[in-house]
């Protein structure tokens, strides 16, 4: 009688502990979001997907022709340092274009494919994500799979009158950082159409983790992610990064900032 009561508390015990983990917080789910939002594209089908990141410091040009600049600029260097602050990777801002690697352009819808033009190349190549998306993010990288140069490029009229221009802020800079997907299957996240995310999720903080961790390298494919994965997902565990995302991923966050 007291053996089975010993095993069914435990039983409980086990059932209760289950149910606190939220869905993100587990190891298989945490590995398939970042497969998805890592190593997919959205607007172009990839045969053979790579990872792709940053290994240098990014050098971060801003411009704004639509009033409000101070503004924009001061979001935009808000979020680029929490994203320093999750990843580690260096995001400064330069005045010269010729230093700079990212080009963060702010703008007026009627203006949109002069700056695609300026700064990303012919329209008609991106034609599908024009007509589709409310901000524009692209980037390039080299033979090793090491991004060299990312372009955004937000609507400041028509992401404001479709209640996106923080989300625009927050997802593509993140987005060109390495994790260029967008997936309804990937809760709670910024890189889900659906969510009313605005700002970083506690995800979205394990994916930048992730990312960056030591354990992946840029080039690696499917497989060779997956398999380097069960590490990364250990160094998480160990820096009690999964266990405390939520808290941990509001630190310096834009949404701390503006007290939302």
């Amino acid at each position: 009688m007291i053996r089975s009561s010993i095993l069914c508390f435990l039983t409980i015990f086990a059932s209760s502990f289950a149910l606190g983990e939220e869905r993100w917080q587990n190891d298989a789910y945490i590995q398939e979001s970042f497969v998805k939002i890592a190593l997919e594209r959205e607007y172009k089908e990839t045969k053979y997907p790579m990872l792709i990141r940053w290994t240098t410091p990014v050098k971060l040009f801003f411009e704004s022709d639509t009033g409000d600049a101070s503004l924009q600029k001061e979001l935009l260097s808000v979020h680029a340092q929490h994203l320093t602050h999750i990843t580690g990777l260096p995001i400064d801002f330069t005045n010269d274009p010729k230093q700079a690697n990212m080009f963060v352009i702010f703008t007026k819808y009627d203006n949109l494919e002069n700056k695609v033009r300026q700064y990303i190349g012919d329209p008609e190549k991106i034609r599908t994500a024009l007509n589709e998306a409310i901000c524009l993010g692209n980037f390039r990288h080299n033979r090793n799979y090491e991004i060299t140069k990312g372009s955004i490029i937000i609507p400041v009229d028509y992401a404001r009158a479709k209640a996106r221009f923080l989300d625009c802020i927050v997802e593509e800079i993140t987005q060109l950082l390495g994790l260029p997907n967008d997936s309804n299957e990937v809760f709670p996240s910024i890189f889900n159409d659906v969510s009313i995310d605005s700002y970083l999720s506690p995800l979205d903080y394990l994916l930048l983790k992730a990312l960056y961790s030591p354990h992946l390298q840029p080039g690696m494919d499917v497989t060779q992610t997956r398999a380097a994965f069960p590490k990364v997902l250990a160094e998480l565990h160990a820096n009690k990064d999964i266990e405390n995302a939520a808290q941990r991923v509001q630190k310096h966050s834009l949404k701390t900032y503006l007290g939302d």
